[in-house]
């Protein structure tokens, strides 16, 4: 009987953590914005991999809270130069997305070459490594819920509940990267150049604002 609330208890601990990932996800970000973009130019498999990419480096900020190192990561030096990278890879992204635009550049053969080799993936795991915010989320509300965990379960409650969160990250990731493939059916010509074109802005906004983070970090030490 006891397993079996034990067992009851795991199964609603991944859901919990399932709705936690899909809520961590869905906010507009850069990451979104480049599955939803590049699932639309190239495919499911673009988007749906750079998706993937940022898993993996949640899945690293995760492991720091599970594992109990996190005032090692909690220091204001790790995160201006996280800041400042975040900035430059947000801005370089930004940037081919809006040349792409400008060019009329929307799908040619290095996508399809990027696609097989796998630069969407480290695409998407450098934005994600890169995003201090990723670390703020991880050491505030993901700690808080790895100790509600604990509380509700045991120690085997943490791992249970990171497992739930990226389960649930992971089912949004390829959602949307389902729904961009088939907004390619409708998306096309001057559409798709404007969807590519506002994006990068939006990115190269978000690595403004990265800067500025970085700077203001730099000015009160």
């Amino acid at each position: 009987m006891e397993w079996e609330l034990g067992a009851g208890a795991i199964a609603g601990l991944i859901l919990y953590g399932m709705t936690v990932g899909v809520v961590l996800a869905a906010p507009i970000g850069p990451i979104n914005v480049e599955i939803i973009v590049r699932g639309v130019r190239n495919g499911f498999r673009s988007g749906w991999l750079l998706g993937i990419g940022a898993l993996t480096a949640d899945t690293i900020y995760a492991a720091l809270v599970v594992s109990g190192l996190t005032p090692l990561a909690d220091r204001p030096m790790l995160r201006i130069p996280l800041y400042l990278a975040g900035a430059i890879m947000l801005g370089y992204v930004g940037w081919s997305s809006v040349r792409r635009a400008l060019h009329g550049e929307l799908v040619d053969e290095a996508d399809a070459v990027a696609t097989r080799n796998g630069q969407n993936y480290v695409t998407g795991f450098l934005l994600a490594a890169f995003n201090p915010m990723g670390i703020v989320y991880w050491l505030s509300v993901g700690a808080g819920l790895v100790a509600d965990a604990v509380n509700r379960v045991g120690r085997i409650g943490a791992p249970v509940l990171v497992g739930g969160v990226f389960l649930g990250i992971l089912a949004w990731v390829t959602a949307i990267s389902l729904v961009a493939q088939v907004s390619r059916r409708i998306v096309t010509g001057n559409g798709m150049r404007w969807i590519t074109g506002l994006s990068g802005l939006l990115v190269m906004g978000f690595a403004v604002w990265f800067l500025w983070q970085a700077l203001a970090g730099i000015a009160a030490l």
